[in-house]
């Protein structure tokens, strides 16, 4: 059987593979029930849902009428730098400041992008730290340092 849209299928197929690991590896905690749920509970049910959509997916790349098949190269660049950010987020949190750590976030994120321009990326990093202040630190009441260690004493 030919496959008729490869990205549909092999996208399926990996959708279906994450949904039924998470389904199973969850198992292993108490399930409970839907009135009263246990740590097994939601990524059980969040697995099997991604799972049948995986297969739903793959089902509808192999009866679809058949693309060119190319599937595009896989750009590791734009992956490494926006998971570095994370990493560099959750790094510099607790020494630097939740202010610092956002500016680092999204300025390391925005390299990953062709598209992205200094000007915009640093409006963005200036009004998502203003927002993340507002919500989480006095909004939520979270003891998180905005400021560097040695700025806020």
């Amino acid at each position: 059987m030919r496959i008729g849209n490869a990205k549909d299928f092999w996208s399926g197929v990996l959708f279906a593979a994450i949904g039924l690991a998470f389904a199973v590896l969850s198992r292993q905690y108490e399930m409970g029930t839907a009135a009263r749920m246990g740590p097994a509970f939601f990524p059980t049910v969040l697995g099997g849902l991604l799972f049948l959509l995986g297969v739903g997916i793959a089902i509808r790349g192999l009866t679809a009428k058949s693309t060119d098949g190319n599937i595009a190269p896989f750009h590791f660049r734009p992956l490494v730098l926006v998971l570095g950010a994370v990493v560099a987020f959750g790094l510099l949190l607790r020494p630097a400041g939740l202010l610092i750590a956002i500016a680092a976030l999204v300025i390391i994120s925005s390299f990953g992008s062709d598209e992205a321009r200094l000007r915009d990326t640093l409006l963005l990093a200036i009004g998502l730290g203003v927002l993340v202040v507002l919500v989480f630190i006095y909004g939520l009441s979270m003891t998180v340092p905005v400021l560097p260690d040695f700025m806020s004493a």
